[in-house]
Formats: C-alpha cells, structure tokens, sequence
C-alpha cells in the first residue's frame, strides 16, 4: 500500500510540474519592442537614480511616471504585459540581453567621446603651452 502512495505522489508531482500555467495575453499588447524600449529605459532610470539620486529630484522626474507618459500606458497594463512577456523565460532573456548589448554599446560609444574630448582639449593645452614659450625671449642679464 505504502508503493502505491508513493508512486501515485510522484504521479501527481510530475503532472504538476509538466502543468504550463499559460499567461494569457494581455487585451492592452505592447509590442514587444517597445516592451523593450521601456524595460531599456527603466534601466537607464534605475542606474541614474542610483548613481545621483539628486538629480532626478532635481529635475521632479519621477521614473515610473515618466515611463508611463512616455509611452502612453498605466501601470496596470505595464504589469499585465511585463508579467505576460516574462513567463516565457527564454524570449525574456533575449530581450534583457539585446538591452545590455544597447547599453553596452552606448557606454562605449559615450567613452569615445569622452577620450576624443579629453585628448582634444589635452592637445589645446600643449598649443597654448608652446605658444607662450615661443613668445618669452630669453633675457640676457648684462653685466657690467
């Protein structure tokens, strides 16, 4: 008797784990890219408001707000479509790692720039050096 228990309990484990609790799509869709738009821009957000929190009171930026006036949506339909997008746990990913490859490539797209100005405004001081020791003539002491 105890077998049968344990066997129809395994029965009854394995069922329920091979059971898919399909989420349904949500009546408000937003498209996938644009999903991605907004979870790339909640990133953006959520990196500022970590890195000078200041900032975002200072401008009276609230990020969950912004979003939502961004892309003409609630929060209701953003937790309906994020909960939605995420049960399929491998598209989700794609998209969180197509978001950290725009991220990536911004980063390195602004460190480029920032060298370009850094070694830009590094040459301007080297020709204002040159310039002024071009200018100074030696002086001679004379003697007498």
């Amino acid at each position: 008797m105890k077998k049968v228990a344990v066997i129809v309990s395994l029965i009854f484990l394995f069922a329920s784990c091979t059971v898919k609790n399909e989420i349904k799509k949500p009546e408000k869709l937003i498209e996938q890219d644009v999903m991605e738009n907004i979870l790339y821009d909640l990133a953006l957000l959520q990196a500022l408001k970590g890195y000078s929190p200041m900032e975002l009171q200072k401008n009276s930026v609230n990020p969950k707000s912004y979003i939502y006036q961004k892309y003409k949506i609630d929060s209701i339909q953003f937790v309906e479509n994020n909960k939605y997008y995420s049960s399929n746990i491998e598209e989700y990913k794609l998209m969180y790692d197509r978001i950290i490859a725009r991220i990536e490539k911004e980063k390195k797209d602004v460190d480029a720039k920032i060298n370009k100005d850094f070694k830009k405004k590094q040459q301007q001081i080297a020709d204002s050096l040159k310039k002024v020791s071009k200018k100074k003539k030696p002086t001679v002491l004379a003697r007498g």
